[in-house]
């Protein structure tokens, strides 16, 4: 039996994957554009990027970015900080414990996946046997054990798949609300959904029933916990550093290298 692609899949054909996709296209032109026609306005030279080409940033598309950085700026401080507040705020430390360990916990299996494509045969192992030891004797996942007897979590991207295959990570990109990362991250993330068997699972129920919901549930309180988290060090850095964009920047050229 076959089944049928999963929702992200799908969704490519949506007027949000299309206006992205476009968008995307149009800034990858960006650049062909401003090198053809150097007197209509702004070109490689007169970017910022070059006063850091030397430290390795490769931001051919730093007008798009910058861009693309203040709108996810605002939507963050008018939308998920307020949000993350609250849920710092109301819920105790050991429950936001709890959630962000059974949501690792759920995110194992696409770890897994990964680890084997990498062909990194002792994390693989380690995480297998985090998500079967976590499952039964930690709640669901909700108590990390593993880590209490050796096992440490690892986690991994399919942008770090790629990496390890030799892909280069091509010039730096801000996205929509998924925020700055490499060309190469930016495919990886597109296509994450795509290998999680736990989306395969729900996703390609989507008509049958309401799993999905789920698994956009567990998604989103995922990224939540992580944005509480942050909320300490994203206020310092409000406070101290004049340009976060160059800031996100060096340090995301800095892990992609």
């Amino acid at each position: 039996m076959i089944l049928p692609l999963p929702r992200a899949f799908r969704l490519i054909g949506s007027g949000v994957f299309k206006f992205i996709l476009g968008l995307l296209f149009l800034v990858c032109l960006s650049p062909i554009a401003s090198s053809e026609n150097a007197d209509d306005g702004w070109t490689f030279e007169e970017s910022p990027l070059y006063e850091d080409e030397l430290e390795g940033c490769y931001d051919p598309w730093e007008p798009f970015n910058r861009l693309m950085f203040a709108i996810n700026g605002a939507i963050d401080k008018v939308f998920f900080k307020p949000i993350a507040w609250l849920y710092k705020s109301l819920f105790p430390n050991f429950l936001q414990i709890g959630i962000s360990n059974f949501a690792s916990n759920f995110f194992a299996p696409i770890r897994c996946i990964l680890f084997l494509l990498q062909k990194d045969g002792e994390n693989m192992v380690k995480t297998f046997f985090r998500f079967l030891i976590n499952s039964v004797f930690g709640v669901l996942g909700t108590v990390d054990v593993a880590s209490k007897i050796g096992l440490k979590s690892k986690d991994t991207s399919l942008g770090d798949t790629f990496k390890k295959w030799g892909v280069k990570p091509g010039p730096y990109v801000v996205l929509p609300i998924l925020g700055p990362t490499s060309l190469r991250g930016a495919i990886g993330k597109f296509f994450h959904l795509g290998l999680d068997p736990f989306a395969q699972i729900s996703l390609c129920m989507y008509k049958k029933n309401t799993r999905n919901k789920y698994y956009y549930t567990i998604y989103g309180a995922d990224l939540l916990a992580k944005r509480s988290s942050m909320l300490a060090i994203m206020r310092d850095l409000d406070d101290l550093v004049e340009d976060k964009y160059s800031l996100y920047r060096d340090v995301v050229t800095a892990n992609e290298k």
